[in-house]
């Protein structure tokens, strides 16, 4: 299944950073990341981007919400590859069938902006210790069958609902967007085509 994805914007003018993130971008076309994530179920999305949507209008944003296909999670990135990796799919796949974990609630009650990614994201100030510990588990399930992995102990989940350098400041929801994560997903993200295309699933259970 693929589905359309705005493209990340530098907004740097003529800098010499600007060219740097121009090239960069150019280097990266036709390539596509791996990453793990967790999908919010369809009605969620659908709030998600009505919530950016309230959001951009009441901070005069100019950019709109992320399509509600694309509203997820990322729980860890596995690798930037020029062509589909079918031995890293291929073990990433099996690595993840030895998870056990149980369905748990995600619950963002606010908004915030990334100023390094400029993006504005829903988070939650409470750190969800089970999508941490899902975090923790599927990095040490990569480890132990030898692929690139990524851990990070400050790991704070979020959802980017649009990306936007004007700042917005952080601010309670009028309404959360949570929803029951039953599953995670392996997500192929092609840069430079606005793509995602979800590779495979794994449920949680109880």
């Amino acid at each position: 299944m693929r589905s359309e994805q705005k493209p990340f914007s530098f907004g740097h003018g003529g800098s010499a950073a600007s060219v740097h993130h121009r090239q960069r971008h150019a280097d990266d076309l036709g390539k596509s990341n791996l990453f793990l994530a967790i999908v919010p179920e369809r009605e969620v999305a659908l709030q998600a981007v009505e919530t950016g949507r309230d959001i951009a209008r009441r901070y005069g944003l100019s950019k709109s919400p992320r399509p509600h296909e694309l509203m997820h999670v990322s729980l860890n990135g596995i690798g930037k590859y020029p062509d589909f990796p079918d031995d890293i799919v291929f073990a990433v796949s099996a690595a993840m069938a030895t998870v056990k974990a149980a369905p748990f609630e995600v619950n963002f009650d606010r908004a915030m902006h990334f100023a390094s990614a400029k993006a504005v994201v829903l988070a939650n100030a409470i750190r969800s210790e089970e999508m941490m510990d899902l975090h923790v588990q599927l990095a040490k399930e990569m480890w132990a069958v030898g692929l690139n992995f990524t851990y990070n102990p400050r790991f704070m989940p979020h959802m980017t609902v649009l990306y936007d350098e004007m700042p917005v400041p952080e601010h309670v929801l009028a309404e959360p967007v949570r929803w029951i994560a039953r599953e995670f997903v392996l997500i192929r993200s092609f840069i430079g085509k606005s793509e995602y295309e979800y590779i495979d699933r794994w449920p949680l259970l109880d």
